[in-house]
């Protein structure tokens, strides 16, 4: 056991069964709990990409839209995608910014955070389903295994990511998410 841990498994292969799998069972239970969440506030009017964004902006209100991306993990072209469905949805106003008109300024709309108590409440009704089978100790090993999870693999793309930012040729720009094309090396 290279690390010392007593507790490490041997062998770390892929399992066969998809339910075996630690990655698919993370993200198949997000799936279902985006499912049970987005039903519910669906009734309400909100779309389930609004959800994440009402959250953040619930807490800190009037965010560059840049902002807004970065507390997401989002791509801008993204973000901004969804906040246009939100303004059309009369949930949030865009505005440019007094000081710097490029940026573009979000703020809650009245309909919004009118709301923020019923949607909470939602939100912690599937919680509370979610960790029903759970005791609390369970529920507290379950949040920090996933916490250490999570830790390991954000280190890990952020890494890959310097990595490939140093393989783009220098001067030239990723588009949308995609990394730019290397120059050809022949002119």
């Amino acid at each position: 056991m290279a690390s010392g841990r007593v507790d490490e498994p041997q062998d770390r292969h892929l399992p066969e069964s998809l339910d075996d799998s630690l990655g698919f069972l993370i993200a198949d239970s997000g799936r279902f709990v985006r499912r049970s969440l987005y039903a519910r506030i669906a009734r309400h009017g909100i779309r389930g990409g609004a959800w994440f964004m009402l959250r953040v902006l619930w807490q800190r209100d009037d965010v560059t839209q840049r902002e807004l991306a970065q507390s997401l993990g989002l791509m801008e072209p993204s973000v901004q995608e969804m906040l246009r469905a939100m303004e059309r949805d009369g949930l949030v106003t865009r505005q440019r910014d007094k000081h710097d008109r490029r940026k573009m300024r979000i703020r809650l709309t009245e309909r919004a955070r009118g709301l923020e108590h019923e949607l909470m409440g939602i939100a912690r009704d599937v919680n509370s389903l979610m960790l029903s089978d759970l005791g609390a100790a369970e529920e507290t090993l379950l949040k920090l295994l996933l916490r250490k999870v999570r830790a390991t693999l954000a280190a890990d793309a952020e890494a890959f990511n310097a990595t490939l930012s140093d393989e783009l040729v220098p001067g030239a720009h990723a588009v949308a998410g995609r990394p730019a094309q290397k120059r050809s090396r022949g002119a």
